[in-house]
């Protein structure tokens, strides 16, 4: 019995599109603080190119999606099978291409950061991380295209050649989720050795590496998009990829955006202090009224319940209304000031 008919491409494209908008509006905002406080660098300009094949890979996804991706196999005919599968690799190879530029970007902040300073291993590690991440989704890439003989046949399962086993496809994707967590958590690390001996107040140290500590939210994405990517392609879940595989492709579009988007809010930091200093001293001055409320309406009540008094705290107030309607001349302006000092200060 042939399951329902539904399409659960929507995940994919609600997933990927709300998170790329999110990462762009903060790696322009990231832009416009470099530009307005500090220079644009390298990380900088990498970060943009990862959001312009973030781009490339939610358009391909809208594209998939419309040919049947998210569908189950038995209700797509041979003509919808090949542009789907054309652009559900497609955006596979654009989406793994902005993760790895939104890596390397984070690996150059950090060596940004170190240049100049005694902390080598650091600096090395962090380079052997960017080589590391380029060359390993490199290699994946080009899988997605070398698995089959003739090439097309990545894409169309109808055309006649070979292709490498369903094991070795798994193994890759494996591969690179694993990888990509570990990066994730490892480059998390990093600020707390990075900051460590930064002459700044301990404050703005925590601030820092918590905002830079973010990473690890992409570790965990990572992890979650592997062991689903992993089911998916592994049993009876194979043979129904273009229905199976659509929470793994959702997991690991919002982690390349999110990964985008966590790396890009340290550099906003200079855009920000205006704000978060309008805002504590909003909070403070009504924090302040409503202190100087409360205490008056203290007295009030302490004054109103005090016995004894009430009668002649009325006389004492209705002789001294008395006394000023009296000599009401003065608080008056003409006999604070002679008329011609009045006059001048008018003109």
């Amino acid at each position: 019995m042939n399951p329902p008919d539904v399409n659960v491409g929507y995940k994919l494209l609600v997933g990927t599109t709300v998170t790329f908008v999110s990462a762009c509006v903060v790696v322009m905002l990231r832009a416009v603080a470099r530009i307005l406080y500090a220079s644009l660098g390298w990380d900088d300009y990498m970060m943009l190119f990862a959001v312009a094949q973030a781009l490339v890979a939610t358009i391909c996804d809208f594209l998939a999606v419309n040919n049947g991706l998210g569908r189950h196999m038995v209700y797509l005919t041979k003509k919808q099978i090949p542009p789907l599968l054309f652009w559900d690799y497609l955006g596979q190879v654009f989406c793994v291409n902005a993760l790895t530029f939104a890596k390397i970007s984070i690996c150059l902040s950090y060596l940004r950061i170190l240049r100049g300073s005694h902390q080598r291993t650091l600096r090395v590690l962090c380079t052997v991380t960017a080589v590391l991440v380029f060359a390993v989704n490199t290699v994946v890439i080009i899988s997605f295209y070398a698995r089959c003989n003739p090439t097309h046949k990545s894409w169309d399962p109808y055309l006649p050649g070979t292709c490498w086993p369903a094991a070795t496809e798994t193994g890759l994707v494996i591969l690179q989720g694993s990888f990509s967590a570990l990066t994730d958590y490892f480059l998390s690390a990093v600020p707390i050795f990075l900051f460590k001996d930064l002459q700044i107040s301990r404050k703005n140290k925590i601030v820092l590496c918590g905002l830079m500590s973010l990473g690890a939210v992409t570790g965990i994405f990572a992890t979650i998009r592997t062991v689903e990517s992993g089911e998916s392609l592994t049993g009876s879940s194979a043979s129904d990829s273009t229905y199976t595989t659509i929470m793994g492709l959702t997991w690991a579009g919002m982690e390349r955006n999110i990964a985008m988007m966590i790396a890009s809010v340290p550099p906003l930091r200079p855009l920000a202090e205006p704000v978060v200093r309008l805002t504590s001293q909003t909070f403070s001055n009504l924090m302040s009224s409503r202190r100087t409320q409360n205490s008056y309406e203290l007295g009030s009540q302490a004054t109103i319940q005090s016995p004894g008094l009430g009668a002649s705290s009325k006389h004492y107030a209705s002789a001294k209304q008395a006394a000023f309607a009296k000599d009401d001349r003065s608080t008056s302006l003409e006999h604070i000031l002679p008329p011609q000092a009045n006059a001048t200060s008018v003109v």
